[in-house]
């Protein structure tokens, strides 16, 4: 991927901005704890069923859906560093030193759009296992959430749904080298194919933690273009924690082939900035047969006019 010249710069978001920027970015807002004010937890499955943070469970209202479905991701997502038990969640321990490319262990989850042409991993590291909060599967939940999942495992379990212990990326950015206690870190970047939708909303999450020190307290996102960084950064500004699940939200609007897009985080005076994951909803598409049928009414009222 083209992002690998990034390593040139000294800093990304240090840097001042090269050429013009064709695409419009801009912070949306933050939803905060997702699913209420829990921490995902409970258990074991087989006595007493887990809570899970439904962030693509339509039983949880999305207040920042871009295609108002309640389901985050419904595009594609990238989640890193995950980690399924059953029944005991708890059951692998936590190692803060993973390797951030997939592996058996703690692995990657990634659907992306059709869309997204190429991505790329900017963490040193990405850690996993810990006592970190119970998510949505998203490769089992899309949507309605299946409450009579637990009942098709073994042990059976009531009213469980499928789930997930997050991780995250963290440690340095790997190109600029930044620690994110001092100056924002890279964690995960992609390309921009053919066909993108004029409007694309990422969200990105954070938080959900066994401590609020480890999450970023600002997350930005940075158009780059051949290695240098496009127009100013945009910044979440400073967001809250509290150990529940949290996706703050960035809209790109008219990105073109071959643009690129950083994400990056920071907490100065803290801990490692881990980034959970990503979520990429779009404004549908009107389909075919809707735009046939705008096609023929926009003709009869043409012909009604020249009447």
């Amino acid at each position: 991927m083209r992002l690998v010249p990034l390593a040139l710069m000294s800093c990304v978001v240090g840097l001042a901005a090269v050429g013009a920027q064709a695409a419009s970015v801009s912070y949306v807002g933050t939803q905060y704890d997702i699913g209420g004010t829990f921490f995902p937890g409970g258990g074991p499955a087989d006595q007493n069923a887990y809570v899970v943070a439904g962030w693509r469970a339509n039983d949880v209202a999305k207040t920042l859906d871009l295609d108002n479905n309640d389901v985050y991701g419904s595009a594609g997502y990238a989640m890193f560093g995950t980690r399924f038990d059953y029944p005991n969640a708890n059951a692998t321990g936590g190692n803060a030193f993973v390797a951030p490319t997939d592996n058996s262990v703690y692995p990657n989850l990634i659907d992306l759009p059709s869309f997204v042409s190429n991505s790329q991993i900017l963490s040193s590291r990405k850690a996993g296992g810990w006592s970190y909060a119970l998510i949505d599967d998203p490769q089992l939940t899309n949507g309605g959430r299946d409450y009579n999942w637990g009942a098709s495992q073994t042990p059976a379990s009531v009213f469980q749904p499928p789930y997930v212990k997050l991780g995250v990326l963290d440690g340095t950015g790997t190109v600029s080298g930044a620690d994110p206690t001092v100056a924002p870190a890279e964690r995960w970047g992609f390309e921009v194919g053919a066909n993108a939708p004029s409007h694309i909303r990422v969200g990105v999450m954070t938080d959900g933690l066994d401590s609020t020190n480890w999450a970023p307290s600002e997350v930005f996102i940075q158009q780059v273009s051949g290695g240098a960084p496009v127009g100013a950064p945009v910044s979440t500004g400073t967001v809250l924690k509290n150990r529940f699940i949290d996706m703050h939200f960035f809209d790109i609007v008219g990105a073109q082939a071959g643009e690129e897009f950083v994400f990056l985080a920071a907490n100065p005076g803290g801990g490692s900035a881990g980034i959970s994951g990503f979520a990429f909803d779009v404004v549908p598409e009107p389909s075919s047969a809707l735009l046939a049928t705008l096609m023929v009414v926009g003709g009869l009222a043409g012909r009604r006019r020249v009447a």
